[in-house]
């Protein structure tokens, strides 16, 4: 049986990469052979998007925010990084990740500096919730992309904001909102309604190019803050 022990590593495994002090290195971040599967699962759904071989910056660049890539956010990292470091002490896994889904200064980093639109803090939700599910015996490929469904386990869940909230759960087909697919356009190109109308065709539109799951998880939370300061 899973517990929050383990949890609790697969939500810090990534502490290294935005050098908190005393982060442990990757490989004794997660002695879990299953969370190393996952984790590795999770970078292939993210790392296919984007590739710039010789970045060597914590920050993500953003989709929606093509200024904050020339404006140096690195100054707004380096201000939080004990900020964001601190967070992770939290001691309970639900709370912690908790923390993880509702943070926005987590978003400001890469999960791979040489893929730099990648999101750390969607890649860390991502593996959870894929770790979630296949330590409890699901397969990739039966597992669906659900909005706003009840969930076993709130590890499950991947994004939320105030109109959503999104789980990776192992779903029938018509119960889910599409199949997790390698690239996330394909699977938001094959989902079975339509949850965004009006001016989010815009953002449809940017989800249909976009291959990494991280990625379009970070365009999607960057594109409700254009919104609401507008």
């Amino acid at each position: 049986m899973v517990t929050d022990k383990e949890f609790l590593q697969v939500l810090r495994h990534d502490l290294h990469k935005i050098e908190a002090p005393g982060a442990l290195a990757h490989g004794a971040a997660i002695p879990d052979d299953a969370a190393r599967e996952v984790d590795g699962v999770a970078a292939w759904l993210s790392r296919n998007f984007l590739r710039e071989p010789f970045m060597d910056k914590l920050y993500r660049k953003s989709l929606i925010f093509p200024m904050r890539n020339l404006e140096n956010p690195r100054a707004l990292i380096n201000q939080h990084k004990a900020e964001v470091a601190e967070l992770f002490e939290e001691s309970d896994a639900v709370q912690l990740h908790e923390l993880v889904l509702t943070s926005k200064l987590l978003n400001f980093f890469s999960e791979a500096r040489h893929y730099p639109y990648t999101s750390l803090k969607y890649h860390i939700l991502l593996t959870c919730a894929l770790y979630f599910n296949l330590t409890h015996n699901y397969k990739l490929n039966e597992l669906y992309l659900c909005e706003n469904p009840p969930v076993t386990s709130p590890f499950q869940v991947i994004y939320s904001d105030g109109a959503r909230t999104w789980a990776i759960l192992p779903k029938r087909r018509e119960d889910g909102l599409t199949r997790v697919q390698a690239r996330f356009c394909t699977s938001w190109d094959r989902r079975r309604e339509l949850i965004f109308g009006g001016d989010y065709r815009i953002l449809s539109g940017i989800l249909s190019s976009i291959g990494s799951w991280s990625t379009a998880l970070a365009v999607i939370e960057d594109f409700h803050e254009l919104v609401d300061s507008c």
